[in-house]
């Protein structure tokens, strides 16, 4: 194997900034050219085949390693759960995806007995905790209004006492950020103020603005803005001249209470020149010259820009504190689920009514969980917080008897598979087995969010076994063997439910990294180069391993993977996905076997095609029988394009030499029936920022609602166009 080790030390060094998919691919080739006996088969032929699987996975949080390890649920412990076979009807599919991917999970979730098994890796399928974070965390930091208005003069000058950030984590594996300095990591993705610009806007257009009201035509912009004037006013001129929302728009408690104050739509700035600054902080000195469409903010000084400490406005909820439908804080607890009164003595347990959220030891927990639940003390004052009497008016929500969120916050919810566990039926949640991973200095806080999915699922009896890394540590999937083995073993391992569990977390990254290991990766969004690999592989040959009857006939030459299109209804056009058949399949000789189907879903900046190695690595490994034989398909999860030359939207290209090469989108009959036209690139434009994220999205990145932008509609429907043009074994029983 030595040799395939410096082989994959070439092909990463050259894929390591771009992502999870492109270093794992280039071990996985390095790994299928290693022959049984350590040997390299192709030797340094692996490096022509390096290219091609530099994808682009620009996706992107915390440095603090966890205090506590999870000791109910920790568990190297391979014990077989049952002997009895399982007795469960198989449909021989599997989905999983990487990064935006991983909402895999909610795709599943939403359609029960499809499939047998689900992965969610490094991703933020939790999206009620994306959207949480995001309002404590990267909007916040701002200091309270009346040291604002006492420093009017000097709310642009850092230097002067106007900043009150980092904003305050809540949770372990946090990190404390603030608006002005948010977290900068370049591990898998460069996380500039241009990054978490457009994840901003990406989120909008896909549930609608969830910092204040909507509007009612366009969701992405916040109520009170005049559209008319958005729309037709250039970018840079909005940003130089401002025209403030209307003035019933413009409450809120914490820095607007009695509407005093002009709200502007907020412009950021490219990035900062001044020195000494990260790439995600707001420079005082740069231009605001870029718009953010679904943010506001208070302009205390009237100087028409958002200063250095001027706060970003948030109303997305009435107030609420999160103490436990109790109704008490830990301080008033009696501990027998009431509360004494203001006056008590000092409780003589931390936690007297035991209420405390702990994704380990008390998964249904409500106090410090970061949501409102039911019996929770709120402010029914509306969702800009002022009550009726102090503003003249009663905003939305107000004086209803019940707790209020932004209207788009339903939309957010619909695909949160927090909630969906929680929500789904038993017979639903039975026939998937779940495999989640997430680094513990994830950028994108997946860390914190893949705990509250693996708190959903012990909360419905799920026996969710987590594991600290994949080798080399207690704790770890295989103690004995170090992390560089880990793949390589995985050819002989035992994956199934009964030696590791149904059920897997991978908690990757050591709590006791060097500072020069977290410099390579340890615990981040991808991870290093070694973990890359072990998280992508761990998951495809589980998945594989755990399909009914698994095939392992050697023989037959491995096969590359094809761009195939069909006409989708939920998008109204042409639509691309890449596939890649098993060894054998066009030979007459297997016209009658059928084969089980992995869909495994890329990350943001990539695109279906970018995971076309991956098929003819993995095809290497079925041919000569070390991995199942099965179907793989890769569905697209970037947004179509615009030709802005035709106007034409055009939804199945494949990237070419400074051309696409794109299928007709109004073609509806045989693909072999379609024109393919090539477009020049500079002709086209996404219609969103930063991919799709696999859901049905509400607007365009231009804000207009359209019906032809079902996306996540869109993978269901090519899992039923593999079945219905490929030899799936989708929906057979096991024989044994």
């Amino acid at each position: 194997m030595r040799g395939s080790i410096h082989t994959t030390t070439r092909l990463t060094a050259r894929a390591r900034a771009r992502g999870l998919a492109s270093v794992a691919l280039a071990s996985l080739l390095a790994l299928a050219a290693c022959g049984d006996d350590g040997t390299s088969a192709v030797g340094d032929t692996a490096d022509a085949t390096a290219d091609a699987a530099d994808a682009a996975d620009t996706d992107g949080p915390a440095d603090t390693a966890p205090d506590t390890l999870d000791a109910a649920g920790d568990s190297a412990d391979t014990a077989a759960d049952t002997a009895e076979p399982d007795p469960r009807v198989r449909h021989s599919r599997a989905i999983g995806g990487m990064s935006m991917g991983a909402v895999a999970i909610t795709i599943a979730l939403e359609h029960p007995g499809t499939f047998d098994m689900v992965g969610a890796l490094g991703g933020y399928a939790d999206a009620s905790y994306l959207m949480s974070h995001m309002l404590r965390l990267e909007l916040g930091g701002f200091c309270p209004l009346a040291t604002l208005e006492a420093e009017l003069a000097a709310l642009n000058d850092p230097t002067a006492p106007v900043w009150c950030g980092p904003a305050t984590p809540k949770l372990e594996l946090e990190f404390a950020q603030d608006w002005n300095h948010l977290h900068y990591d370049s591990n898998g993705i460069t996380m500039t103020r241009e990054f978490y610009r457009e994840v901003i806007e990406n989120f909008s257009i896909a549930f609608g603005n969830l910092t204040v009201p909507g509007d009612a035509t366009r969701p992405v912009l916040p109520a009170g803005v005049d559209v008319a004037w958005y729309e037709g006013t250039a970018p840079a001129d909005r940003c130089a001249d401002p025209k403030p929302v209307d003035h019933e728009h413009s409450f809120n408690l914490e820095y607007n209470p009695d509407g005093a104050y002009a709200v502007l739509p907020l412009c950021d700035q490219d990035g900062p020149t001044a020195a000494g600054l990260a790439p995600s902080d707001f420079d005082a000195a740069a231009p605001r010259n870029r718009p953010i469409s679904p943010l506001l903010f208070v302009d205390l000084n009237g100087d028409g820009r958002r200063d250095y400490a001027e706060p970003v406005m948030v109303n997305a909820w009435e107030r609420f504190d999160d103490v436990g439908v109790d109704g008490c804080p830990n301080a008033l607890e009696d501990g027998a689920g009431g509360c004494h009164a203001a006056t008590a003595i000092p409780p003589l347990a931390p936690d007297p009514n035991g209420d405390d959220y702990d994704w380990a030891q008390n998964p249904d927990g409500t106090e410090g969980n970061d949501a409102y639940d039911l019996g929770e003390p709120y402010r029914d004052d509306g969702l800009d917080g002022v009550p009726a009497a102090r503003a003249g008016f009663a905003d939305e929500g107000e004086g209803n008897g019940h707790w209020d969120a932004v209207a788009n916050f339903a939309s957010l919810m619909a695909r949160d598979a927090d909630s969906l566990i929680r929500a789904a039926s038993d017979e639903d949640l039975a026939g998937t087995d779940f495999w989640l991973d997430a680094g513990i200095r994830d950028a994108l806080q997946a860390g914190v969010g893949t705990r509250n999915i693996v708190a959903a699922l012990r909360s419905r009896g799920r026996d969710v076994r987590v594991y600290h890394g994949f080798g080399g540590r207690e704790g770890t999937l295989t103690p004995a063997v170090g992390d560089g083995e880990f793949t390589a073993n995985l050819f002989s391992a035992d994956l199934s439910a009964g030696a590791i569990g149904r059920d897997i977390y991978v908690e990757y990254g050591d709590p006791d990294a060097t500072p020069a290991q977290i410099a390579e990766g340890d615990g981040k969004h991808v991870g290093r180069d070694i973990d890359a690999l072990n998280r992508l592989a761990a998951f495809l040959f589980a998945a594989l391993a755990r399909m009914p009857d698994p095939d392992r006939t050697p023989g037959f030459d491995p096969q590359a993977a094809r761009d195939v299109s069909y006409y989708s209804e939920a998008l109204g056009a042409r639509r691309g996905f890449t596939i890649g058949l098993p060894p054998g399949y066009d030979d007459p000789a297997n016209a009658a076997l059928r084969y089980p189907v992995l869909f495994f879903l890329h990350g943001l900046g990539q695109e279906a095609s970018d995971l076309g190695p991956a098929a003819a690595v993995l095809s290497i490994l079925m041919s000569d029988g070390r991995m199942p034989k099965a179907i793989l398909v890769f569905p697209d999860g970037q947004c179509c394009f615009v030709d802005q030359e035709t106007g034409q939207r055009e939804c199945a290209c494949v990237e070419g030499q400074g051309v696409r090469h794109c299928v007709d989108p109004a073609c509806t009959g045989s693909e072999a029936s379609c024109a393919v036209r090539d477009i020049p690139n500079a002709r086209l434009v996404r219609e969103c920022q930063k991919g799709s994220l696999y859901t049905d999205l509400l607007t365009d990145r231009w804000g207009v609602p359209r019906s032809d932008l079902g996306y996540a509609t869109s993978v269901m429907e090519i899992v039923g166009y593999v079945d219905a043009n490929y030899r799936t074994r989708a929906g057979e029983a096991p024989s044994r």
